[in-house]
């Protein structure tokens, strides 16, 4: 999941736990059975049928470990990357999918290189650090300097002098109280994205950020991070939150100097490709609804549950939808979107050279939350014409998966795009509480991910799919 999809989280889960209370209520007065009951009997055999086979042929969790196996680092403008897109052609086609193909999408190339950090003088300590997404790289050999530490862009731009020269440790944890992690994560991931800026401006020599987690653990987080032209720009890393946790402690006994090396480093951009297939339409093939998630990954773990999972249940969805002999009346298109970690280029590049046939786009969905245990899906549509979907979507109660919020946003990054040219769009949600233990850290490879929920997921994804390509 990308820097620029928290702002998505934020506004949608802050709005969510409203509808999530508008679910209940409604489920008060209309027992879920009674919903359910309001569906075509044909829809809730069709939603059983995908379920029961997700969960005999358990294939979802064999896609994820193919794509893990062939392409484990993969972030865009790679070796890795393109691996996954060769492996993503090569799974399309053995699926059965048509018109299989990929698209071209310039993305930019960066590298990580050494990464180390430690306290020094008397009582140094080794740190856990990682460099952040398009970091530059300290001065060769490194740098050293006295660590100062802050919760808040403000508290930073109140220090003026105090902080030139310094390394800027910016120690806000996540929220613990936030009910939703990806509000949680809203609030605390400015210093990330933006806190190399805010130390450029202060004269600070690099900036340090406690990990996007309410774990406290020794695994740094990367992510997605931005310079401004206008400001210095200086180095950034992430410190792992034990890590942080053991630096504020110092920090309150007093000084504590840190050296900081970093040899990551931007080169040219590359032309990669998005990775496309599909389940063709049997009675109105030119209409098109879009299932998707993002082939890229960044580099420290596998990518299991951002976006393995995401990758999996899509394909899953497509395999699924075949076996079971399931033939929508629209076209459904399998999309693999490129480089939605560190500048969503691919969900560009799709809208864009797709821009003449959006019209014909009748939904589009994304799933981009791991695989965990399904809930629902989130919905850009309000009134009558999210109501329409709902009593088809009915049946999904039935696998715990029920939860249908409308008018919550885009749904997704990658579709992003396609929400600001008027196609309908949904995102999966799934049960995230522990989705931030893993997020862009080495623990994001396949032990984490549950091959039954994962499994759920594919099938929920291929019944909403199916359903959307038949109303």
């Amino acid at each position: 999941m990308t820097e620029q999809r928290w702002i998505w989280a934020l506004v949608g889960a802050a709005w969510l736990g409203a509808a999530c209370q508008s679910e209940r209520t409604a489920a008060a007065a209309a027992p879920p059975q009674a919903l359910a009951s309001a569906a075509e009997p044909e829809l809730a055999a069709r939603c059983t049928a995908l379920a029961e086979r997700a969960l005999v042929d358990n294939q979802a969790i064999v896609l994820l470990r193919g794509l893990l196996d062939a392409a484990p680092k993969r972030l865009s403008g790679s070796p890795g990357y393109e691996a996954a897109v060769r492996w993503g052609l090569d799974t399309m086609r053995a699926i059965g999918l048509a018109n299989v193909r990929t698209e071209p999408v310039l993305v930019p190339h960066w590298e990580r290189g050494v990464e180390q950090a430690a306290v020094v003088g008397p009582g140094g300590m080794p740190l856990r650090v990682t460099a952040l997404g398009g970091s530059i790289a300290t001065p060769e050999g490194g740098l050293e300097a006295e660590l100062i530490e802050v919760r808040s862009f403000e508290e930073l731009a109140s220090l003026g002098a105090r902080a030139q020269g310094k390394i800027v440790f910016f120690n806000r944890p996540m929220p613990r109280h936030l009910r939703r992690t990806g509000q949680a994560y809203g609030e605390a991931v400015p210093q990330r994205s933006n806190g190399a800026i805010e130390a450029g401006k202060v004269g600070a020599v690099a900036a340090l950020v406690r990990s996007m987690t309410t774990a406290i653990d020794g695994f740094p987080h990367t992510g997605a991070m931005h310079y401004d032209p206008s400001i210095p720009s200086v180095p950034a890393a992430a410190v792992a939150t034990a890590d942080a946790e053991a630096l504020a402690a110092r920090l309150r006994q007093g000084p504590v100097r840190v050296r900081l090396e970093l040899g990551c480093r931007t080169l040219p951009d590359v032309m990669s490709a998005n990775v496309l297939g599909e389940l063709r339409g049997s009675e109105h093939p030119e209409q098109i609804v879009v299932i998707g998630g993002h082939l890229d990954a960044w580099d420290l773990g596998r990518g299991a549950h951002d976006d393995g999972a995401g990758i999996a249940h899509v394909l899953e969805a497509a395999r699924l939808l075949r076996a079971c002999g399931i033939a929508p009346k629209r076209t459904i298109r399998v999309v693999l979107f490129a480089n939605e970690e560190n500048g969503l280029r691919g969900g560009e590049a799709y809208a864009k050279d797709h821009a003449e046939e959006l019209r014909h786009h009748v939904a589009a969905l994304e799933t981009d939350g791991g695989g965990f245990t399904p809930l629902g899906f989130s919905c850009s549509l309000r009134d009558e014409a999210a109501a329409a979907i709902r009593r088809r979507f009915a049946p999904l109660q039935d696998l715990g998966a029920g939860l249908f919020a409308t008018g919550s946003g885009a749904g997704g990054a990658d579709i992003g795009p396609l929400h600001r040219a008027g196609v309908p769009c949904f995102g999966l949600w799934v049960d995230g509480q522990k989705y931030f233990d893993y997020h862009h850290t080495a623990q994001d490879d396949l032990p984490a991910v549950h091959e039954r929920e994962l499994a759920l997921g594919a099938a929920v994804v291929a019944y909403a799919a199916s359903v959307l390509a038949d109303q």
